[in-house]
């Protein structure tokens, strides 16, 4: 009697992509955070988001945007973390531009803590997902670079990803979803997405500010002289070192340099 109890209890459970058992109610939960995904996707999709985020957008309403951060900082900020954050999740498409409006709307280092701090949560909402609600299935159709990408989680997990983060072989949102799907801890996941992506963001935000001093000057600069001015030279040199970024990455830690491309070869 006592051996079939427990055989109706084993069979109650459900065996998770990792192999721990777990009940039926609680695979459910699973797949919240894909559903409130889907709703974020669809709510944005009916609200036509991206027909606002453009340079007619931002020359319009910075000043009004500018007045708010300055009379409601925190609010401002949780709001600029909220919206990144929703947008790095569903790999919004002008995200780009959401960087450069936070620059020219809460300047260089207020803009950047929000990007980063967005961007970071955003991907580890996509990091949970695939290690729970679509693993499985993501899994499967993986193709071999997927184990290739294991191996080296093996050998130095964070400064593996880190260094993914910080040289663009593989597209972002890809990074978000691979490392859930080959068992990456959430630590060495959270802090290698926050480091990795500092860069980038800094430099995106940086030109959000020198385009923001841009529009405040109006025309009272000539295109040759607005070149030379710091706010905009100096975002301009740090695309120009992002550029470079893969190059001395690979230089410095070859093994490192994982080769990703679509056909898995």
């Amino acid at each position: 009697m006592r051996r079939e109890d427990n055989r109706n209890s084993m069979n109650e459970l459900v065996e998770t992509d990792r192999g721990s058992p777990v009940r039926p109610a609680a695979a459910g939960w699973r797949y919240l955070p894909l559903l409130l995904l889907l709703a974020v996707v669809v709510a944005l999709s009916f609200s036509d988001a991206g027909a606002y985020v453009n340079h007619e957008w931002l020359s319009e309403n910075l000043d009004r945007m500018r007045e708010f951060v300055h009379a409601h900082p925190l609010v401002s900020l949780l709001l600029l973390i909220l919206a990144y954050s929703a947008g790095t999740a569903v790999s919004f498409p002008a995200m780009a531009m959401i960087s450069v409006a936070a620059g020219a709307i809460y300047g260089l280092w207020l803009g950047t803590l929000g990007v980063v701090i967005g961007a970071t949560i955003g991907a580890t909402i996509v990091f949970f997902i695939a290690r729970s609600s679509l693993g499985v299935t993501l899994r499967r159709r993986a193709g071999p670079w997927l184990r290739r990408f294991q191996a080296g989680i093996r050998r130095d997990e964070f400064h593996f990803l880190l260094a993914l983060r910080l040289v663009p072989v593989v597209p972002f949102w890809v990074l978000n979803i691979v490392p859930g799907l080959v068992g990456m801890r959430l630590r060495n996941y959270v802090w290698a997405t926050l480091l990795g992506i500092i860069p980038g963001s800094f430099v995106y935000v940086w030109v959000g500010t020198g385009a923001a001093h841009t529009l405040r000057m109006g025309g009272d600069v000539s295109p040759r002289e607005l070149i030379l001015q710091p706010h905009v030279l100096g975002p301009l040199v740090g695309l120009a070192l992002l550029a470079l970024l893969p190059v001395i990455v690979r230089r410095l830690r070859p093994d490192l340099a994982l080769p990703v491309d679509s056909t898995g070869e």
